[in-house]
């Protein structure tokens, strides 16, 4: 989405307890990238993971679909820097792993048992993990001050039937006024009218390249593509999450500071 070019991605299956790692198939030695919050080198507007020189960047949707389905040990073969963008939420990584066959290892999965609060804020954005007996639970509120967007607030217990019908199919969207900064920084070459929602300022949504009127797949489908991004940041701790997760207005770079915080303890 952000730079264009065509690349392809083959999932491979993994050893019990090998992990999640990506493999620049087009490099040479074919280096490995592995997909946790150790290796992350930026999260400007999406999420790079570097090692050893090998980068690969915009994973946050494959995580997150990796992680509502319960996969914890696969090798993801790339043939570039970028992973696909898809229609600009997580539902074709879904559909094509579901396809493939998700084979169960045995083995315990690493589990992090929330039993104090985590907090993460800056300014007026805040991300914090808080004890809860009955499993994962997300909460979002997505709020920009009366402008763009109305503010939504969307709860939702996490589970594979959860994620799979109300949060994957979330697409990505954007406001107008990032769109000039990504043209000076030649980002956006990826966009297409299927992939990403323009959000402008008088609250119209269109389409990004013919700026005709865009239809939503959800009335709340953008507090549902907060939630699906926080989910993929968050598996980059590598662990299954007993907690509620409560945030409000963060993005990228909170949600992998309580990542961050979250592998330093399991």
């Amino acid at each position: 989405m952000f730079r264009g070019g065509t690349t392809r991605l083959r999932f491979k299956p993994a050893p019990l307890n090998s992990g999640i790692f990506f493999v620049r198939v087009d490099l040479p030695h074919q280096p490995k990238v592995p997909a946790h919050v150790h290796a992350l080198s930026s999260n400007y507007k999406r999420i790079f993971l570097k090692n050893k020189g090998a980068e690969v960047e915009s994973v946050e949707h494959l995580m997150a679909a990796l992680a509502g389905l319960g996969i914890d040990n696969i090798e993801i073969e790339i043939n570039g820097q970028e992973i696909p963008a898809g229609d600009g939420s997580a539902k074709m990584f879904v559909d094509a792993l579901k396809k493939a066959g998700i084979v169960e290892l045995g083995g315990e999965k690493r589990v992090f048992v929330v039993k104090s609060p985590i907090i993460v804020s800056s300014g007026d954005a805040r991300v914090m993990a808080m004890p809860y007996e009955k499993g994962l639970l997300f909460s979002y509120t997505l709020d920009f001050n009366g402008s763009f967007i109305k503010q939504q607030t969307y709860d939702i217990e996490f589970t594979e039937e959860n994620f799979c019908k109300e949060i994957a199919p979330a697409r990505t969207f954007g406001l107008s006024t990032y769109v000039e900064e990504f043209k000076k920084l030649g980002l956006g070459k990826g966009v297409t009218d299927d992939n990403s929602i323009i959000v402008h300022e008088d609250g119209r949504l269109t389409k990004p390249i013919s700026m005709k009127p865009a239809e939503l797949r959800f009335p709340d489908e953008f507090v549902r593509h907060k939630i699906l991004d926080l989910v993929g940041d968050l598996y980059l701790a590598n662990v299954l999450i007993q907690g509620r997760i409560v945030a409000s207005r963060s993005g990228h770079s909170l949600n992998v500071q309580l990542a961050e915080k979250i592998a330093r303890v399991v």
